[in-house]
């Protein structure tokens, strides 16, 4: 090869190599945002709510209780990516209706329960490892949540008029959390993802949590997801009398949605 030629070629080359560069660089600056508005986590609900010294139980299984007293719900998550850096917003809202009756000597009773349950979290994470199957990130954010409880207690007398009674109670609050993510590449279209987390504002303030989904990239802007989701929450006001609430339980069931990605 003659020496022009040579270095005709090696301009080229150098060339496509500083091109291809400033393309990654240009990529990895660029935001990508992903939207899951399509999104039901079936919960199943072991947990009691306290108020005013009384206890009222939450044990609600998915599959049967939930679904038939579920008046409604909605749950929305938000990520924007540049780099190791991600933003991350969510929210889950969730309003229960349960029931129970009670026969007694003399009449029955009758408790009508309506639980309003709100979660919202904002925060980032950073990578901190990554390759081309795997991303390690840390992450950090604040959760808010708030609960209403309106109970309804009616008592029925044979000859006697039904009497009811009325009680509301509730409380938010918000603490920190902290924890790590993993995203593994399984394949073209496939993808792990893993959370674990921990919240703590003190001894009457705290929540553990652990998420896992497959995700499968159908197209371009669309991606579906199916998985599981454990929270262990413990909280309690401290107040006295009527002021008094605090709730301590688990929720845990299947996660399905939809990506949008763009």
């Amino acid at each position: 090869m003659r020496p022009h030629s040579r270095l005709l070629h090696i301009t080229c080359l150098s060339t496509l190599l500083a091109c291809g560069s400033q393309a990654t660089s240009a990529a990895d600056d660029a935001w990508a945002f992903s939207v899951a508005p399509l999104y039901l986590w079936g919960k199943s609900i072991e947990a009691s709510a306290t108020a005013g010294g009384s206890t009222l139980p939450l044990d609600l299984t998915f599959k049967d209780e939930i679904l038939e007293n579920l008046d409604a719900a909605f749950a929305l998550h938000l990520e924007a990516s540049k780099g190791a850096l991600t933003l991350f917003a969510e929210y889950n809202y969730a309003k229960l209706k349960p029931t129970a009756e009670a026969v007694f000597q003399a009449g029955e009773a009758r408790v009508d329960v309506d639980f309003k349950d709100i979660m919202a979290e904002g925060g980032l994470t950073w990578a901190f490892a990554e390759s081309a199957a795997m991303r390690w990130e840390v992450l950090g954010g604040l959760r808010y949540y708030k609960q209403d409880v309106e109970t309804k207690l009616t008592l029925s007398v044979p000859d006697q008029q039904s009497t009811a009674r009325r009680w509301r109670t509730g409380d938010s609050w918000v603490h920190p959390f902290a924890g790590v993510r993993l995203r593994a590449t399984l394949g073209e279209k496939w993808m792990l993802r893993l959370r674990g987390d921990y919240g703590y504002e003190d001894s009457d303030n705290s929540g553990l949590q652990g998420i896992a989904t497959i995700d499968y990239r159908f197209r371009e802007w669309g991606s579906a997801f199916f998985g599981y989701r454990y929270y262990d929450m413990d909280y309690n006001n401290s107040a006295s009398g009527l002021d008094q609430y605090g709730f301590d339980g688990k929720q845990r069931g299947p996660l399905i949605g939809l990506n949008l990605h763009f």
